[in-house]
């Protein structure tokens, strides 16, 4: 099977030498407007990289041969791995960016977040850039930013001018993210590790009787990935419910559990995430 064969089986479009399509990772649905796997040729290999979530290329190359079986894993390259020098100039472009942000509070990134029924106090690992250009649509937006620690990247989400959110890569990240996580709430609770930022602020809301600690990985091979805190103690996993969730979730708790965490899994209704369960309780 070759680069456009493969491109088309996952979903996606090939030009110039080039494929876009879905990545099988962090955008199961296979959406139109989902189209963050880049996949290109160099010589007899492959490359596969995730510009969405920063998706591990074990984890892609697993996902991909799922949907191209007769295509040899041989046929795959690593993607570049960046010297210590260019993870360092990474880290320094997110917190540049990071420092030039501004409070959430009555921006249109807060309006985006509460129309999601999400109504409870929003940390300060979230903030808002009114002013930032977006490559793959060629655009000045404006977005809300995310601290990942602690490896210094930043997660941002892309809107419009007037609030809406961007349909084509929305979602991008800069930076080192692999092992972080956004901290969306801290209590004495449990530890509550989940994908996305929506999902995680929908669980801190859901759960606040309990004061639970919530962190987005931001992705299932963040979460798969995500470095937990020397002390074990209690862990819920709360998964989208796509096969890619239960999978990261399952990878997840069967790490954690040999640390010494006691694991709880806490997954959404099939299909659902769980800013889905909380829009259905508050509609």
């Amino acid at each position: 099977m070759d680069i456009q064969s493969l491109t088309k089986s996952l979903g996606g479009t090939f030009a110039f030498g080039k494929g876009q399509a879905p990545c099988p990772i962090c955008q199961p649905e296979r959406r139109k407007d989902q189209n963050a796997l880049s996949l290109s040729q160099q010589g007899d290999k492959l490359l596969l990289n995730c510009f969405k979530s920063s998706c591990a290329f074990e984890d892609i190359l697993a996902e991909a041969h799922g949907h191209a079986p007769h295509l040899p894993q041989s046929a795959y390259r690593k993607p570049f791995v960046a010297s210590a020098k260019e993870r360092d100039n990474l880290v320094g472009k997110a917190r540049k960016l990071w420092e030039a942000s501004l409070p959430i509070q009555g921006t249109v990134a807060e309006t985006y977040l509460r129309r999601r029924g999400i109504m409870c106090l929003l940390p300060q690992s979230l903030r808002f850039l009114p002013n930032i250009y977006h490559g793959p649509t060629g655009r000045w937006c404006c977005a809300m930013i995310a601290d990942v620690q602690p490896t210094g990247g930043v997660h941002r989400t892309y809107f419009t001018k007037d609030g809406l959110r961007l349909k084509t890569s929305a979602k991008m990240m800069l930076g080192p993210c692999r092992g972080g996580a956004v901290t969306l709430s801290k209590g004495a609770g449990r530890l509550v590790v989940c994908e996305g930022i929506e999902t995680g602020l929908s669980l801190a809301q859901m759960l606040t009787a309990k004061a639970p600690t919530v962190v987005a990985a931001l992705s299932t091979s963040g979460m798969k990935n995500i470095s937990l805190p020397e002390q074990a103690h209690d862990l819920i996993i709360g998964s989208d419910g796509d096969p890619a969730g239960t999978r990261a979730a399952s990878h997840l708790a069967e790490r954690a559990t040999a640390l010494g965490w006691s694991v709880s899994l806490l997954q959404a209704p099939k299909g659902q995430d769980w800013n889905d369960v909380l829009l259905a309780e508050v509609s």
